[in-house]
């Protein structure tokens, strides 16, 4: 990536360092994410650390599209691009298109850190997005705040 675009910045969220140390991965993280968005996109991208255990979540908002943007929160896997063994496990987890679901390995620690959660969920409710992009799986391209409200709840609600 470097080699094909020399000026990028690359961002790392709490711990994802380490996580990449312990696979191999070489990536030169160039900043760390912290919990108000940097300077560099403050005006077009929002966002929000999203309880969620060990490596944290940070939940991103373009302001212009009106998208959320999730990386490991929301599951949402096609089960017929899988095969078995996944596609059971898929099934059972409730993580497959249409319904998709919150990532199983968050669910505690929003439970054990319910205030953050609360107010996390809270600060995505009052973004109002249209859309919703994930990294696992299919998007949803219209109803995110039915989505939203199907999968962390109402706004100011506990489920």
């Amino acid at each position: 990536m470097v080699g094909a675009f020399p000026d990028t910045i690359t961002w790392a969220s709490p711990r994802v360092r380490q996580r990449a140390r312990a696979r191999h991965v070489d990536v030169d993280f160039k900043r760390d994410l912290e919990a108000s968005p940097p300077e560099e996109w403050r005006r077009e991208i929002d966002q929000v650390l999203f309880p969620g255990g060990y490596f944290k979540e940070f939940i991103f908002f373009h302001k212009a599209s009106r998208t959320l943007i999730l990386t490991d929160a929301i599951i949402n896997i096609e089960l017929a691009k899988i095969s078995e063994p996944w596609r059971t496990a898929t099934k059972l987890t409730g993580m497959y298109h249409p319904r998709g679901q919150i990532f199983f390995g968050m669910q505690l620690p929003l439970l054990v850190q319910r205030r953050k959660g609360k107010a996390a969920i809270g600060r995505i409710h009052s973004w109002q997005p249209q859309r919703i992009v994930l990294s696992h799986g299919r998007c949803f391209d219209a109803d995110a705040a039915e989505v939203i409200r199907r999968i962390f709840g109402a706004p100011g609600h506990d489920e």
